[in-house]
């Protein structure tokens, strides 16, 4: 029998989005690298659904705290595995085979008694009930509780080091530190604490020196090992990255709720189609806004691709980021942070964000170019784009030809996507434009609002030097009138 999936209800036939996208929409704050690449396997509707019921199972403070428990048997196991992958010598192996085994008996325990009534979680306590009826399994069961309680006892005893010489007392026998301590205690001293040490690894002889210690015990657990290896599946221990997945996207999920941002399961929509109303930029939480302004989102098959244009700092790399969280969270099963969505069955996701990162000698305009080849080689007619003012490391005039000529290939394409961009000699096109929104009335205040309109303001250059102070009759007043006709 093979585990069932606790991610995926249907084999997942989706490529892997590339990690970058999760850094490109500043996710990595929340989600550690770890966890994001273990859910870059995005999920097709046969598997949102399930994925979204059981995050909703989850909300109820009592199964999640269920699970967490079931995650620490996890790390345990991935722990013991790893142990025992590595140990030097065949008895260690024999003594770590035995907890690695009992740590798959409280594993699978567990696991049978977690059906929340979702389709993932049931079938997943469905098949480790089978598992634990199955006649190994029991076996294994009555082996480990007759061998547990005596290896423990070999496990506990004492190692006493002098000089090259080492020797091997009962556990809990009287030592020089525990006379201290007593004393300590008599008096009623507090006792110092002492960091843990360490820990490292035995070499093979005090291994095999413990080992002979207890010969007809390492007999036993030899013979264990040699009937049960075959019965072990190293496989359980992938629960581990599922089962964390989870508790990451609640704690990010809580976060958000707890920011007063609403969450809603979208629904799948039918055909292509993006549409979300009041959708939250939670990326901004990692700076501690507290004041994040929501905005729609709208693709359909006749309008599924935009330029956004508009004025500097007025939210459109925001808005970018608000569109591709909300699409990924959907993708992943998860609640997205806005009022209401119906969101079509994306094939995957792509992100063109600026990179601050030194390039080799081919450049960063090389380095550019050739991230945009990768996203028109492995993108199909269902995926998401984002483009973050591409080609904006080049000259205006090749800017312009490529910025024109990566658009509308898209758009022939009918891709879903955004293009950011601040190129003011775009020809005509087709493309439609969204813009960022600006209060005329109120000295050009930034709504950080997006809108479908024509850009009617430019990059407002002169806007921001009102605001920073540099125009040229606030210089004049700090330093000076200009004497326009010195050579300066």
């Amino acid at each position: 029998m093979g585990y069932p999936s606790l991610l995926y209800y249907t084999k997942p036939n989706k490529k892997a989005i590339d990690i970058s996208v999760f850094e490109d929409l500043q996710l990595l704050n929340f989600i550690p690298k770890r966890v994001a690449k273990s859910a870059c396997v995005l999920c097709e509707k046969e598997n949102i659904l399930p994925r979204q019921e059981l995050f909703q199972r989850l909300n109820d403070k009592k199964i999640k705290e269920k699970l967490a428990a079931l995650y620490d048997i996890a790390c345990e196991l991935y722990s013991l595995n790893s142990a025992y992958k590595d140990a030097p010598t065949d008895e260690g192996k024999c003594i770590i085979f035995l907890f690695l085994c009992e740590a798959v008996r409280v594993f699978t325990e567990g696991a049978s008694e977690c059906d929340m009534g979702d389709p993932l979680s049931s079938r997943f306590a469905s098949e480790m009930q089978k598992e634990k009826e199955d006649e190994r399994y029991v076996k294994m069961s009555d082996e480990l509780s007759c061998l547990i309680p005596e290896a423990e006892k070999l496990l506990t005893n004492s190692l006493c080091v002098s000089g090259n010489k080492v020797r091997m007392t009962e556990g809990g026998a009287d030592t020089f530190l525990n006379g201290i301590i007593s004393c300590a205690e008599t008096l009623g001293t507090d006792i110092p604490k002492v960091k843990n040490p360490e820990s490292r690894e035995l070499s093979p002889d005090i291994v095999n020196g413990a080992a002979s210690l207890c010969p007809e015990l390492m007999k036993k657990l030899k013979a264990f090992k040699s009937e049960f290896l075959s019965y072990y599946r190293p496989n359980i221990v992938y629960y581990r990255k599922e089962i964390e997945f989870y508790l990451t996207m609640l704690d990010f999920t809580d976060r958000i709720r707890e920011a007063g941002i609403p969450l809603t399961y979208p629904t799948v929509g039918e055909g292509r189609i993006i549409s979300i109303s009041e959708a939250y930029d939670v990326s901004l939480l990692a700076k501690g806004e507290t004041n994040i302004v929501p905005n729609d989102i709208s693709f359909t098959t006749e309008e599924p691709f935009y330029f956004l244009t508009g004025a500097n700092g007025g939210g459109k790399t925001t808005y970018l980021r608000t569109v591709g969280i909300a699409v990924l969270m959907f993708l992943l099963g998860c609640p997205v942070a806005c009022r209401s969505a119906t969101i079509s069955d994306i094939s995957s996701i792509f992100a063109h964000f600026p990179r601050d990162e030194r390039f080799d000698g081919s450049g960063r305009f090389v380095e550019e170019n050739n991230r945009v080849n990768s996203i028109l080689e492995n993108m199909d007619e269902n995926s998401l784009v984002l483009l973050n003012e591409t080609y904006s490391t080049t000259n205006e005039e090749n800017a312009v030809k490529m910025t024109e000529k990566l658009a509308n290939e898209l758009w022939e394409k009918r891709i879903f996507g955004l293009y950011i961009t601040h190129q003011h000699g775009l020809g005509e096109s087709e493309i439609p434009y969204l813009n960022v929104l600006i209060d005329l009335n109120d000295e050009n205040r930034r709504t950080y609002k997006i809108a479908r309109q024509k850009s009617v303001g430019g990059s407002y250059a002169k806007d921001i030097l009102i605001r920073c102070g540099l125009t040229l009759e606030a210089l004049e007043n700090r330093f000076g009138k200009l004497d326009h006709g010195e050579d300066r």
